[in-house]
């Protein structure tokens, strides 16, 4: 039966209608399969060369999704509607961040059906163990990674290469299928298929696991917008403990980065912090201490015009101590690499949730 007009832009033709129906149900089935794949790999933690990421299966159940968000987007929901509407879904797409999800997937999905290379889905996170069996994290590759005949394509239509660069590259497979997913059903909620009797999505949430946060559910925000708002709450919030002390610094990103220990009942924990955080921190009231190198300890301010200072003078000129079990500055830049890339890592730091090694 066609839907009624309730959503962004509604199929009012039956047979389409029936078509979107049965297309959102396999996309459904096929990011639950997705999702499977990502726990049922063959990854392994090898001795001799280190972790051994397999993603093969995850690709494999991701091509036929890719087929059904170019069938809903095209057939069912682009060509239901009038010619105006048409010019409108197709603005919509460049404009919505969702909808840019689906233009970029579709440089895949047309390298998938027309080209021969292969589509891999690397996978720089991996979680578990502990006889537990490892769950992959697989991201879309970045444009400029893809392989040669794809990127360079002459068949590829700029805005799904930009809409590509923009929505997809580098995301998490999963975030961007139920991204998709959500898209369509904004469109027309009456494709989606829920549980009998209730208003639940069928397929949905997928199976939960043990990590820090997943997304379960296409209503769920995605780990990026998660983890943008996680972020954004642990630099509102001061560090626990009693204050830290800063033993040494660096340029990272182009911006200065200072690393020491959090201190809290003659209990030390280590951080890594953006000098432009440590103002904030000091404006709220927490303290802070820069060590010199003879172990004495200043107290750190800041002036009105946002620089930080130590002994009278600016902290960037000050000789500081290096950290107590390592003097290497290469653990200090990759606990800021980690934590700098991980909104939940940094949470930890600053509130402790969960241990972090002492420097």
């Amino acid at each position: 039966m066609a839907s009624q007009p309730t959503g962004l832009f509604p199929v009012t033709d039956a047979a389409r209608h029936a078509k979107g129906r049965q297309k959102m149900h396999g996309l459904a089935l096929y990011i639950s399969h997705v999702w499977e794949a990502a726990a049922n790999t063959t990854t392994s933690l090898c001795r001799a060369h280190g972790m051994q990421v397999d993603t093969e299966r995850v690709a494999l159940e991701a091509a036929p999704a890719l087929a059904a968000i170019r069938t809903l987007d095209l057939e069912v929901i682009c060509n239901s509607q009038s010619q105006s509407e048409k010019i409108r879904y197709r603005q919509f797409l460049k404009d919505d961040l969702q909808g840019r999800v689906v233009r970029g997937l579709l440089l895949l999905r047309n390298a998938d059906i027309h080209m021969p290379a292969t589509i891999d889905v690397p996978a720089d996170r991996v979680v578990g163990g502990g006889g537990l069996g490892y769950r992959v994290m697989p991201s879309w590759l970045p444009f400029d990674q893809l392989p040669h005949g794809i990127r360079n394509n002459p068949q590829n239509n700029n805005s799904v290469v930009a809409a590509y660069r923009d929505a997809v590259a580098s995301q998490l497979v999963i975030d961007t299928l139920l991204d998709a997913f959500a898209f369509f059903r904004r469109c027309d909620p009456t494709l989606a298929r829920y549980v009998p009797g209730t208003e639940d999505l069928e397929y949905f949430p997928l199976l939960p696991t043990t990590h820090d946060y997943d997304r379960l559910h296409p209503d769920q925000p995605s780990r990026p917008q998660l983890e943008a708002e996680v972020r954004r709450l642990t630099q509102e919030n001061p560090p626990y403990g009693t204050g830290r002390e800063i033993l040494h610094s660096f340029s990272g990103d182009g911006q200065p980065v200072y690393c020491g220990n959090t201190i809290r009942h003659n209990i030390r924990t280590a951080f890594v912090e953006p000098g432009a955080q440590i103002v904030r921190d000091i404006r709220a009231g927490f303290p802070y201490f820069a060590l010199a190198p003879d172990g004495t300890r200043h107290d750190v301010s800041v002036s009105d015009e946002g620089i930080r200072v130590a002994a009278g003078a600016p902290l960037a000129n000050m000789s500081l101590s290096a950290p107590r079990n390592h003097s290497r500055p290469d653990v200090c830049a990759g606990w800021w690499e980690l934590t700098a890339t991980d909104a939940f890592l940094y949470r930890r730091q600053r509130h402790l949730q969960g241990g972090i090694r002492d420097l």
